[in-house]
C-alpha cells in the first residue's frame, strides 16, 4: 500500500508541476543551486536535514509514524522554501509550485496514516 501511495504521489507531483509551469509560465531550474534563494537558504535546509536525521535515529518509531513524520518534514521544508520564494523572489512565481508540494505532502501523510 505504501508503495502505491508513493507512486501516485510522484505521478501527481509530476503532472501538477508540468501543468503549473505551463499555466503560470514558471521556468525550470537550470542548476541545482537555482532552487535556493541564497546560500544561507541551502545551509538552513542542510541543518534541518541533519536535525531530522538525528531525531529519527534517536527515537524509535513504528513504520506508520516514521513515514508520516517523513512527509511532515518534507512539508516543512517546502513551507520554508515557499515562504522564502514568496518573500524574496515573488516575480519568478516558483512559490506556487512549492506550496502545491506542501499540500501534496499533507495529503500523502494523511493517506499513509489512514491506510497503514
Amino acid at each position: 500500500m505504501l508503495i502505491g501511495v508513493v507512486i501516485i504521489a510522484f505521478f501527481g507531483a509530476g503532472l501538477l508541476d508540468l501543468n503549473l509551469r505551463k499555466k503560470y509560465n514558471i521556468p525550470k531550474n537550470e542548476k541545482f543551486m537555482d532552487q535556493y534563494v541564497g546560500i544561507w537558504h541551502f545551509v538552513l535546509e542542510v541543518i534541518l536535514c541533519f536535525m531530522f536525521l538525528s531525531y529519527v535515529t534517536i527515537n524509535l518509531f513504528d513504520q506508520k509514524t516514521l513515514y508520516s513524520v517523513l512527509f511532515a518534514f518534507i512539508m516543512v521544508l517546502f513551507i520554508i522554501r515557499g515562504l522564502l520564494e514568496f518573500w524574496l523572489r515573488r516575480e519568478k512565481r516558483r512559490h506556487i509550485i512549492s506550496f502545491t508540494y506542501v499540500v501534496l505532502c499533507a495529503i500523502c501523510s494523511i493517506a499513509i496514516a489512514i491506510i497503514m
